[in-house]
């Protein structure tokens, strides 16, 4: 008499002897035994079907889908090495943002937000100091002087304060799109600011 036949307990598909995965829903078929001495699937199977957990943002994907739903992060993701992350103490990050503000985001693992505050702090400090050592001759150029020394120490203290408290294990009290969307309404009011300027010393010759 031939042997019985094998099937998934999750979807009753027909499976070949020996093999790990089902073919059809990804199940693990191996001995629970086994599976204590491994490390967790990526794939999870449970009363609902199999899913599996998104790598970046943790959101649970039916199998069929081949990226996260949620986040875009793709499911060959699961299958790579994790990359080595490095987290630095608190103090450790808040010493690097004082240096400059963005280095102690980049060393508590948030290097985007970290670029994001130093493009912006490198901007506006740069744009103070050039006015500064021009002269400040009128109203407009004085405010403009003022907007970006102030944007410089806000966001110079501020991610000072935002590093320590991501290497303490929080996160960042704001993104970095809304800071590059600061970067363009300060371009775009410098702008109209410094062109009053220009035109107010213009009408007093």
């Amino acid at each position: 008499m031939a042997d019985a036949e094998r099937r998934c307990p999750n979807c009753r598909a027909l499976v070949a002897p020996g093999v790990e995965w089902c073919g059809q829903c990804f199940a693990d078929l191996r001995p629970v035994d086994r599976l204590r001495e491994e490390e967790p699937s990526a794939v999870r199977v449970e009363g609902e079907g199999a899913w599996w957990p998104c790598a970046v943002c943790g959101a649970r994907n039916p199998i069929e889908l081949d990226a996260c739903a949620r986040c875009g992060t793709p499911f060959a993701e699961l299958m790579r090495d994790a990359p080595e992350q490095r987290y630095a103490e608190p103090k450790e990050a808040l010493a690097w943002s004082l240096i400059f503000p963005g280095l102690g985001h980049r060393v508590a693992g948030r290097p985007l937000d970290g670029l994001a505050r130093g493009v912006l702090f490198g901007m506006s400090f740069g744009m103070a100091l050039l006015l500064g050592v021009a002269g400040v001759r009128s109203g407009p150029t004085f405010a403009v002087f003022a907007l970006f020394l102030v944007t410089a120490l806000v966001v110079y203290a501020g991610s000072a304060y935002e590093a320590y408290r991501i290497a303490d294990g929080g996160d960042v009290l704001i993104g970095s799109r809304p800071l590059l969307w600061v970067l363009v309404g300060l371009i775009l009011l410098s702008v109209v600011m410094l062109a009053l300027a220009v035109a107010s010393a213009s009408g007093g010759r």
